[in-house]
């Protein structure tokens, strides 16, 4: 990612890579934290006996949540400065995941019988949803208002690559210790691992630059309605499908890989965490390697990550073997990172300085929307119709969302593309 750069005042360039270091760590715990789950649901759900179609309700309740609010925290961030909205969201992530691990043993234990439990776990990321959800945008907002539009798109791709290093890590660690020393432990530990993030930022994350926005109203209907406003809209309903493939695939790989390969729910942890760890991976190799080589526009990276999520799909409904099923998920993974860094950075580019917030906001909230979703367009048929079925749909939704990058004349006319780094000026 090219140094933080705001052209307002001199000031030295070292404090504020350090700042971008330490966000990027923090971004990265929060990226263990989500991506274990993946790795944990579909093998706790085997344990508990209970249908594909509860776990996905887990994440719908978190997931409107998600969409609901992330906006809102956007806007709020103008409003209290970016810095307090990701304490405030590492802070609530960690409180939900000490609930989650609670549920899980309540669960486990037989405490409370397996609906209950899976009630508490929804309750769980519900808090996360609600309340964690304001430290992404915030980040986001964070970052653009130290960057250039010429560095935002490459600025934002090293960004989103934090959350995608910790879809690595999490469920590598996830297949390592959860056998070791059961998964509330596990989860427990990730808790720490989180608040000791909060605690960091509260001391280390300068800054100094005033709220851009302090006097905007926080009205829930004219925060999300601004993902509608003609600047922001092709990029958000890109991204809205986009997520929505991702969330699908993520949702239905763990138990994809146990049911294509007649695994155990022990079995099917280890080799769907492998399989996890290799698409964040992808991702993490698009958005740290080859959107800062490739300098391409929004345009260019949306296009090409649809058309190529696109391909993985298919690759998956054809897939007659593990390393068929893998290939086809770092394919997938890989395209999403280019997608997403283009309409991040698009969209970001696309508004003003003093509505940084919002449109972070807004495109935060389109991995509420896929999440939303996912459990009905994808549990929900690979339950009742067959395994492929979700990733036939993905394939749709792909090609659909290729041609809306293509041919949407906003998104055309943010043509900026990244140029050589500059030397980073002003305050924090």
């Amino acid at each position: 990612m090219p140094p933080i750069y705001d052209p307002s005042n001199p000031s030295g360039p070292a404090e504020r890579r350090r700042s971008f270091r330490l966000l990027f760590i923090c971004l990265v715990v929060t990226g263990i934290g989500n991506s274990m789950l993946f790795a944990i649901l579909p093998p706790l759900a085997r344990e508990l006996d209970v249908a594909e179609f509860f776990i996905g309700a887990i994440y719908t309740i978190s997931a409107l949540l998600f969409l609901i609010m992330s906006p809102i925290w956007g806007a709020l961030s103008d409003r209290y400065g970016r810095r307090p909205l990701i304490i405030f969201g590492l802070s609530s992530f960690a409180l939900s995941t000490l609930v989650f691990a609670l549920a899980t043993v309540a669960g486990q234990l037989g405490w409370a019988p397996p609906l209950i439990a899976i009630i508490g776990m929804a309750g769980a990321r519900a808090l996360f949803g609600g309340f964690g959800s304001a430290t992404n945008p915030a980040a986001q907002a964070y970052v653009a208002d130290r960057t250039s539009t010429e560095e935002r798109t490459e600025a934002l791709a090293g960004l989103t690559a934090a959350f995608g290093l910790g879809g690595i890590v999490g469920p590598a660690l996830a297949a390592a210790f959860v056998e070791r020393i059961g998964i509330a432990p596990f989860m427990v530990a990730v808790s720490f691992l989180v608040g000791g993030a909060a605690v960091a930022v509260r001391f280390m994350l300068p800054e100094k630059t005033p709220p851009r926005q302090q006097s905007r109203p926080i009205n829930p209907v004219k925060q999300l309605a601004f993902a509608f406003d003609a600047r922001v809209a092709p990029f958000f309903l890109f991204g809205c499908g986009l997520w929505l493939v991702q969330a699908i695939s993520l949702q239905a790989i763990g138990f994809y890989v146990m049911d294509k390969m007649d695994l155990t729910p022990q079995e099917g942890l280890q080799l769907a965490g492998v399989a996890l760890t290799a698409g964040a991976g992808a991702l993490i190799f698009a958005q740290l390697v080859v959107i800062p080589a490739m300098k391409a526009s929004p345009r260019a990276l949306m296009t090409t990550g649809a058309i190529l999520a696109g391909l993985a799909s298919l690759e998956m409904v054809i897939a007659a073997n593990y390393a068929s099923i893998v290939f086809g998920y770092m394919l997938g993974s890989f395209g999403f990172g280019l997608a997403r860094s283009g309409f991040t950075g698009g969209a970001s580019i696309a508004v003003t300085p003093e509505e940084q917030g919002r449109a972070a906001g807004s495109t935060t909230a389109t991995a509420g929307l896929g999440f939303l979703i996912a459990p009905v367009a994808g549990l929900w048929l690979y339950q009742a119709i067959g395994p492929e079925v979700p990733y036939m749909l993905n394939a749709v939704l792909a090609v659909l969302s290729a041609l809306l990058a293509w041919l949407h004349p906003q998104i055309r006319s943010v043509t900026v593309i990244a140029q050589p780094r500059h030397e980073p000026r002003g305050p924090i």
